[in-house]
């Protein structure tokens, strides 16, 4: 008896030891990036044909941000652009002399240059490891299979992760999201609207952030789509649910003890807001497509959280066409749902993608025209009585059954609903 005891006494103790560390900054950096957490190595991330890619199908390259850090990424080629170049792509020098003169990526660039018909995506992915880690290569496949002709792919790895420098802060994730989005457009010269941004997990807390802070500065720049997967509200109420290694929680046993967790949620330094800020985009934006996409199975970070992206989205839209008028977002998604078809009609569709496999709500915003906000949900009013509709924005969630939480990117109804964004009007 007395040795169960002390196993559970040094259990407590070590416990609430671990619980007074998260109260400092590099504690909560370690825990919230994962960032030393070093999966791949140098050999990988220069030479990709490791993680399973073709001779030079990828032209590794560095962006530097404004405060001099360099951040390290991919420009991976969709197949039918490789096999069309594979002999003149063999004969490339892939020597760490030409992939850090950029020798290499103006090559690929290039090639993407002389497609009239080319498509940008732009990739961030989750905590720890690095962009060649784990399953993410194969996620990279899959999403370039959206177009094997036309859709190039661009994967930056964040500061302070695998061979990037600097330390990761999340206003450093964000403003760097912002600028590698910016620098990729401009090396591409692909417009915005034939441009994608997709992040998973921690990736989704950027793309919003970078989104956000994007549209903030320059009204007129609107990318094609964002699509946050298994994203999360934010970090500080993810840390409520969350186990590491999912195994620890984090909060969850202070659910009773309100100070204590008021107290964590003070200290916390890295909220990542992505509620509040995919509502200001939103609000802010007028043709950026916006897809979340989250799984039903995803024990990392619960369904719950993707609704709450999709209902701050959606609140934002409905903001926006009530002239910024205040409303209540809770319940948006689920009252649009539980509306029958007639009184939903032109507003909201729910889509079966497939009964056993995954189910997409779209709601169209639809600018100069025949919405209106009525008792915090937007139904339909009499035509006649407003001007014509000018434009329409799809704003949207899938839902899919199975896929986790890193395995859901690859899914092909994730992949053919992003494919559906960037090239069907």
């Amino acid at each position: 008896m007395g040795l169960y005891t002390n196993a559970f006494l040094f259990a407590g103790v070590g416990y609430l030891s671990f619980m007074v560390s998260l109260l400092f900054e590099p504690v909560q950096r370690n825990l919230v990036f994962l960032y030393r957490l070093r999966l791949g190595s140098k050999e990988t991330l220069y030479h990709p044909e490791s993680a399973g890619f073709a001779q030079n199908q990828v032209a590794p390259f560095w962006i530097t941000m404004p405060d001099g850090v360099k951040l390290f990424g991919w420009h991976i080629l969709p197949l039918d652009v490789y096999a069309a170049h594979k002999e003149e792509l063999r004969a490339r020098s892939a020597t760490l002399d030409a992939i850090d003169s950029g020798e290499l990526a103006e090559g690929h660039l290039e090639i993407l240059k002389n497609d009239p018909d080319a498509r940008v995506m732009i990739y961030f992915h989750g905590n720890s490891g690095c962009i060649s880690s784990m399953h993410r290569p194969d996620i990279y496949r899959s999403l370039i299979s959206t177009s094997p002709a036309h859709t190039h792919l661009f994967v930056v790895d964040y500061r302070g992760f695998g061979i990037s420098s600097g330390t990761p802060t999340e206003d450093a994730l964000i403003s760097d999201g912002a600028v590698t989005a910016k620098t990729i457009l401009n090396m591409t010269a692909v417009s915005p609207d034939r441009t994608i941004l997709i992040g998973q997990s921690l990736g989704t807390g950027v793309i919003i952030g970078a989104a956000d802070l994007l549209a903030q500065s320059d009204s007129k720049l609107e990318f094609r789509g964002l699509v946050p997967i298994a994203g999360f509200a934010s970090i500080e109420e993810l840390l409520s649910t969350y186990k590491i290694f999912g195994i620890i929680p984090v909060l969850a046993p202070f659910r009773r003890f309100k100070a204590l967790e008021k107290l964590f949620s003070r200290q916390l330094q890295y909220k990542f807001h992505s509620d509040v800020r995919i509502e200001r985009f939103v609000r802010n934006s007028r043709r950026t497509k916006v897809l979340v996409v989250h799984s039903f199975d995803d024990e990392q970070i619960p369904y719950f959280h993707g609704e709450k992206l999709a209902e701050a989205a959606i609140k934002g839209a409905v903001e926006s066409e009530a002239d910024g008028a205040s409303q209540s977002s809770g319940g948006l998604l689920k009252r649009f749902v539980e509306m029958s078809d007639d009184d939903r009609s032109g507003v909201f569709d729910v889509v079966s993608v497939g009964d056993l496999q995954a189910r997409e709500y779209v709601f169209w915003q639809k600018f100069g025209g025949i919405t209106e906000v009525v008792e915090d949900y937007v139904e339909l009013v009499d035509e006649s009585t407003v001007s014509p509709v000018s434009e329409v924005r799809r704003i949207g969630m899938l839902a899919v059954k199975w896929g986790g939480h890193n395995i859901v990117p690859k899914s092909t109804d994730v992949v053919l609903a992003i494919r559906n964004i960037l090239y069907e009007d």
